[in-house]
C-alpha cells in the first residue's frame, strides 16, 4: 500500500451519515488520522485501515496522514485546526503520540486526541487503561469519554508521560526498531540488562518547590504515568494525571553489592522509601549538572544540557479514555 500524502480529504460531502450516540464520533467537522504504519510490526497500518472504514461508516470525514522518516506527525497535528479538524486520532506508539502532542500544543491548539496504541510497549496506554486490541477499542469509540490530563514540558518541548535518563533509559531509543519488532518487549529488557552493568552515575542538583536534592544518580524519571518502560511501576494511588504535578524518582548509585540487591528488591516491590531513592511530586523541577547528556522523552532520544527545566502543564491535553465502570 502506498503511503498517503497529507492532507488527502476522504469521504468529504459524499458520505452516508449513520446515526451514532458516540460522543467521540458525534459532532461536525473532519477528523485527522495520524498513523505510524510501522508501529507494532505494521499493526499501525492495519488498525488505521479498520478505523478509517469505521469512521467512514459513521459519516465522519477523515484526513489520513502517515508518518515517515522525515515527518513524525508533529506538523500534521499542528495543521489540524487550520484544516478544520475537530479531533485527532493517533495510531502508533508512545513516540507517535508525543509528536502529535508536541505539534498540537506548539501550534496553540487544543483538539481532543483519541489514542489507539499499536507500538511495542505502549506505556502511556497502560496508564490510560486503553485496550491494546483494535476490536476492544471499538467499545472505547462507542462509549468512551474525553478527559483533561496534564502534559510535561522538557525545556522547549512537551512529553505525554515521561522524561528520563540513566540506566534502562537508553534502551527505549537505542534498541533498533527492527529488533523491537522481532523481539518486542524482550528487546527492551535485554538492552536494559546490558546497561545495569555500567551503572554510570550523573552528579546533579535538582530543585523542586522548597527542596533541593543533590547526589550521583544512575537513573531519573519525571513522569505522569504509572508505568515506565514496562519495568518501573507506581501505585496508581500515587499518580493523579490532572493534579498539576509530575512525579520525580531519582536513584542514587549503589556503593556495594548489598545495595544493588536492595535496589533491585525495592524496584520490584515499588518501595520508594529506601534511602537510595529521592521521590517527590512538584509542578516544576530545575536541574543542574556538570555535563549535558542524552535523555529519553516518551521513548525518543532528546539532548539535555547542563541546565534542564522540567514542568507540568496543567490540563494541557484532552484525551479519550474508557467509560467509567459502574
Amino acid at each position: 500500500m502506498q503511503t498517503r500524502a497529507c492532507f488527502p480529504v476522504r469521504c468529504e460531502g459524499g458520505c452516508t451519515s449513520m446515526r451514532s450516540e458516540s460522543k467521540i464520533l458525534a459532532g461536525k467537522g473532519r477528523a485527522l488520522l495520524v498513523v505510524n504504519p510501522c508501529a507494532g510490526r505494521t499493526k499501525g497500518r492495519l488498525y488505521a485501515d479498520l478505523l478509517e472504514t469505521h469512521l467512514h461508516n459513521a459519516g465522519v470525514p477523515v484526513i489520513r496522514c502517515e508518518t515517515t522518516a522525515e515527518e513524525n506527525g508533529a506538523n500534521y497535528a499542528a495543521s489540524a485546526a487550520l484544516a478544520g479538524c475537530r479531533r485527532i486520532f493517533c495510531i502508533g506508539g508512545d513516540g507517535t503520540l508525543n509528536a502529535v502532542i508536541n505539534g498540537m500544543l506548539g501550534a496553540g491548539a487544543n483538539l481532543p486526541i483519541t489514542y489507539i496504541p499499536a507500538g511495542t510497549t505502549n506505556d502511556f496506554a497502560r496508564t490510560l487503561k486503553l485496550p491494546r486490541r483494535i476490536g476492544d477499542m471499538r467499545r472505547v469509540l462507542a462509549s468512551g469519554r474525553d478527559v483533561a490530563i496534564d502534559a510535561g514540558r522538557f525545556n522547549d518541548g512537551y512529553f505525554s508521560y515521561v522524561a528520563s535518563f540513566g540506566a534502562f533509559t537508553k534502551c527505549s531509543y537505542a534498541t533498533p526498531r527492527s529488533m523491537k519488532r522481532l523481539l518486542g518487549h524482550l528487546a527492551y529488557v535485554l538492552e536494559g540488562i546490558r546497561d545495569i552493568t555500567a551503572l554510570e552515575a550523573r552528579p546533579m542538583t535538582v530543585e523542586a518547590d522548597d527542596c533541593t536534592y543533590t547526589g550521583e544518580y544512575v537513573f531519573g524519571a519525571f513522569s505522569n504515568t504509572v508505568s515506565i518502560g514496562g519495568m518501573l511501576h507506581y501505585d496508581s494511588a500515587l499518580v493523579d494525571m490532572n493534579d498539576g504535578k509530575l512525579e520525580m524518582l531519582l536513584i542514587r548509585k549503589p556503593e556495594n553489592l548489598g545495595e544493588v540487591r536492595r535496589l533491585v528488591h525495592a524496584l520490584g516491590s515499588s518501595d520508594f522509601d529506601d534511602p537510595l531513592f529521592d521521590f517527590a511530586a512538584s509542578s516544576a523541577f530545575h536541574l543542574k549538572t556538570e555535563q549535558g547528556f542524552d535523555w529519553s522523552v516518551d521513548g525518543e532520544r532528546a539532548a539535555g544540557g547542563t541546565a534542564v527545566e522540567i514542568a507540568c502543564v496543567k490540563s494541557a491535553v484532552r484525551i479519550t479514555v474508557p467509560a467509567r465502570k459502574d
